[in-house]
């Protein structure tokens, strides 16, 4: 259930910022996703949480951890600005405005110094992490895998704990 909403989240958010083809190269890596989803939830340092709606279907996702991800020293990237990172958080378009994002990243990381990953172009995100103490670091890096072509920059918040 975790892979596919992530995935049906992925496609929901960066076709209409990205494109068909990228959103299809997106789709095209499912088991690649899937396999980095299934280390984040077995990690036992790593919050995760999955939020649904009276029926049971899925809305949500956000986890959070320690830091660095693996991904991160693989890609050379610098080490982690502060000890915990933001992994995922996602939610269908459907919920965009109701709350449902801000009450996963309250349940992940609460007030912790924490940073995370963007995408460049995904204004909508930034704007939702900066409304909650978040700020963008001067840094842009390539991003690989299905997002080759794209960059991304972190965002970090501190001093609210």
């Amino acid at each position: 259930m975790w892979s596919a909403l992530h995935l049906r989240c992925l496609d929901e958010t960066y076709r209409p910022l990205f494109g068909d083809a990228f959103a299809e190269r997106q789709q095209g890596a499912a088991d690649r996703t899937a396999g980095y989803d299934r280390e984040l939830l077995a990690d036992p340092r790593v919050r995760t949480l999955l939020a649904v709606d009276d029926s049971g279907a899925a809305l949500g996702l956000v986890c959070a951890g320690p830091a660095p991800a693996a991904w991160e020293s693989r890609a050379g990237v610098p080490g982690p600005v502060v000890p915990r990172q933001l992994f995922q958080l996602y939610t269908l378009a459907a919920s965009h405005g109701s709350g449902l994002g801000a009450a996963l990243l309250d349940a992940a990381v609460g007030a912790a110094d924490a940073y995370l990953w963007i995408m460049h172009g995904n204004d909508r995100a930034e704007q939702f992490y900066v409304k909650h103490g978040f700020r963008a670091l001067d840094e842009s890096f390539p991003a690989g895998g299905p997002w080759t072509g794209r960059r991304m920059h972190r965002m970090v918040r501190t001093g609210r704990a």
